[in-house]
């Protein structure tokens, strides 16, 4: 038995690690000289990589000329198309995603430019990744990974996702106001507030007691929890709790073998069906339509 003793200090910490996210399409692709697609949009991020050769995206009417090197990032439900804009075609390498985390969602959606060329300091930092990812693509003409390469191709992917988060707050020279730190300060205590209870199944079930103890340990008042909250994230922390908690629920249905009966015990609910009704209100699905449809999307996904 491991036993603590007293005279240990804790030289530093870091948070748990709990993400949600869907990868979908990582391909690497040559195209002719005619090549078209047609438009299309999608409830995923998009990052489109020109490796060779010269491409033109039409992203909700406006045009962008892709040259090698040049990175194209589209968010959901953005409207766009391509084509050839050479004699010779191009190679391109295209990463669709989704992440189920609140925070990380907003920070993706500060900077709204769509284009990033090849010289720029984004594309410079994302490129060892993306190039990791490609490698991993080229390497593998199957749907599946062995268990070695799915963590490599993880393990780059949060590379990318934490690199592109960095460069887009440095590129839009983001310098946060108070109130802004004290809105990531109360979501932060939201997420952990939550994890927390979530370690020993239980809920919080007062609004009024979850936000008093957010107050308390900011040395500010309830309303003011809420009304920066709002502001800043444009929803009240009860929404993004309840978002929280979703990201947390999606996590366990799509990264493990537990039961619906399991995970609802985890979350915190006195019953599956209390669990189920509740992320069929999140969601439109019930906890196992939406396991089973992620299984026969990504069948080797968990």
């Amino acid at each position: 038995m491991f036993v603590m003793t007293a005279d240990s200090v804790e030289l530093g910490r870091l948070p748990d690690v709990r993400m949600s996210f869907h990868l979908m399409g990582l391909h690497i692709r040559e195209v002719g000289s005619r090549w078209t697609y047609p438009s299309h949009e999608h409830p995923m991020y998009e990052l489109h990589w020109m490796i060779e050769g010269d491409m033109q995206m039409d992203v909700e009417g406006q045009i962008y000329d892709q040259k090698k090197g040049d990175l194209l990032f589209i968010r959901p439900g953005i409207i766009h198309s391509c084509k050839s804009a050479g004699s010779h075609g191009f190679t391109y390498f295209c990463v669709h995603f989704s992440v189920a985390d609140p925070a990380l969602s907003k920070e993706l959606e500060r900077n709204q430019a769509t284009c990033y060329e090849a010289p720029s300091p984004l594309v410079k930092e994302l490129a060892p990744f993306l190039t990791d990812l490609c490698n991993l693509a080229t390497e593998n003409r199957s749907r599946s990974l062995s268990a070695a390469k799915s963590m490599k191709m993880y393990a780059a992917v949060f590379e990318l996702l934490g690199t592109l988060v960095e460069q887009l707050l440095q590129t839009d020279n983001v310098v946060l106001t108070k109130k802004e730190l004290l809105a990531g300060r109360i979501a932060e205590n939201i997420e952990d507030s939550i994890r927390s209870s979530l370690l020993h199944g239980q809920m919080v079930d007062s609004e009024r007691t979850f936000v008093q103890d957010i107050a308390e340990s900011l040395k500010l008042s309830p309303s003011q929890v809420n009304r920066i909250f709002q502001q800043v994230y444009g929803k009240a922390p009860r929404k993004y709790m309840s978002e929280v908690l979703l990201s947390e629920a999606q996590r366990l249905l799509l990264q493990t073998d537990l039961s619906i009966d399991h995970i609802a015990m985890l979350l915190g609910y006195k019953t599956s069906a209390h669990f189920s009704r509740q992320f069929k209100r999140w969601t439109a699905m019930t906890p196992s339509g939406f396991r089973s449809s992620a299984e026969r999307e990504c069948p080797n996904q968990r």
